[in-house]
């Protein structure tokens, strides 16, 4: 970045050192003006965006008149926060006496959505709003109650078999557009999300496996698949998850010390797990003096991430039978049932669930209090050494 420059009253600038916009090189434009005898110096933005001298002046001129006359916003950051709110009205309707609906008020907030969030999320969403949610399109958005979100969108996806979950994760999406659409100035009122009678969410697994069970699984899996087998290895005896499997890099890998540094985790904390006699001598037969950034997980024949342990997996788990006339899904096996085990078969151990939860990468150890039921004699014996003790 260059030097500043002055380019007229209150108004400067300076210069990209390398971006270009047009022929020029690119500028970041800034305005100065005094208020209430303080100077305030406030960035307008680059040039490439819409910042220019002419748009400085004009600024300027706005925010004087203000001053001037003790009305309006009396910064830029304010004034352009207003211009957005009116900007969103006329698009919406508001400024002629017209109320919005709630699918004008999706269409702003997936416009907010595209620079905000994840592509992802902006799929999720649109999903939503296309199937359960389009039955509130037309209706006021200010007007849609709890009732309307009873009535309409959580009866439907009952009757369509879908599950608590579910539910929850599109009341949340209604629940975001709903705080949008009032920090923009389109509607007023309370969000009627939180009343919504939701059916409660169960989906703690409570399945984890035996050990010969988990030798069974693990020479299936060897004769299938070696990349779901050694991923399986990890799970079982280290606790991560699917996804933290397939970030790995070698990187992250400290044979050193047998330390495995997880770095990309479900709570967005990073955590290190340790390395048995199994997980290290599974790593090893992967470590073939790979660069640093390469994934410890990859696609046949070293290409490309690997992202596809499910299918192996559930076609060895049925062949072995393990959920074959399971319905209820919470004692089926899947991939997470190995990180249940790990931490299943600590508690039998005897290890804390404090401990337990620390390795589990849990940031809250209500978490990990499932287990406690897998240690009764544990429990027992801290409970024992209370006799006596009255003598």
């Amino acid at each position: 970045m260059g030097v500043w420059i002055l380019a007229g009253r209150g108004i400067r600038y300076r210069e990209h050192g390398s971006r270009r916009h047009g022929q020029r090189l690119d500028r970041y434009w800034c305005i100065r003006y005094k208020l209430d005898g303080r100077d305030v110096d406030e960035a307008v933005g680059w040039w490439s965006d819409g910042a220019s001298q002419s748009r400085c002046e004009e600024i300027l001129g706005e925010l004087r008149r203000n001053h001037r006359i003790g009305e309006g916003p009396q910064t830029w950051r304010k004034l352009a926060a207003e211009r957005e709110r009116l900007e969103l009205e006329s698009a919406s309707g508001v400024g002629q006496g017209k109320r919005p609906t709630m699918a004008k008020c999706f269409e702003i907030y997936l416009e907010h959505l595209r620079v905000s969030a994840r592509p992802g999320s902006v799929k999720t969403a649109m999903s939503y709003r296309r199937t359960w949610l389009s039955p509130l399109a037309d209706l006021v958005m200010a007007e849609i109650t709890t009732a309307d979100l009873e009535r309409l969108v959580v009866a439907p996806m009952l009757e369509g078999g879908l599950s608590p979950g579910s539910i929850e994760r599109v009341m949340r999406v209604f629940c975001a557009l709903w705080n949008h659409s009032g920090s923009r100035g389109l509607i007023e009122g309370k969000n009627p999300v939180p009343r919504v009678g939701k059916p409660k969410v169960d989906n703690q697994r409570d399945r984890f496996l035996t050990q010969a069970e988990a030798v069974r699984l693990l020479a299936a899996l060897k004769d299938r698949s070696i990349i779901t087998h050694d991923m399986a290895v990890l799970s079982l005896f280290s606790g991560l998850r699917a996804g933290e499997c397939l970030s790995l890099t070698w990187a992250d890998i400290d044979f050193d010390h047998g330390l495995i540094f997880v770095r990309i985790t479900k709570g967005q904390r990073a955590r290190h797990a340790y390395m048995t006699a199994e997980v290290r001598a599974m790593l090893v037969s992967r470590y073939q003096g790979q660069p640093k950034s390469d994934q410890v997980f990859t696609g046949p024949q070293g290409g490309g991430s690997y992202n596809r342990p499910s299918t192996h997996f559930r076609e060895t788990v049925k062949g072995l039978g393990f959920n074959q006339g399971i319905l209820d899904r919470r004692q089926r096996v899947v991939f997470h049932t190995l990180r249940h085990t790990f931490a299943s078969w600590l508690v039998q151990k005897g290890q804390p669930l404090y401990t337990v939860s620390k390795l589990m990468g849990h940031q809250n150890i209500r978490w990990t209090e499932r287990y406690a039921h897998l240690a009764p004699m544990a429990q027992r014996s801290a409970v024992l050494k209370l006799e006596g003790f009255l003598k």
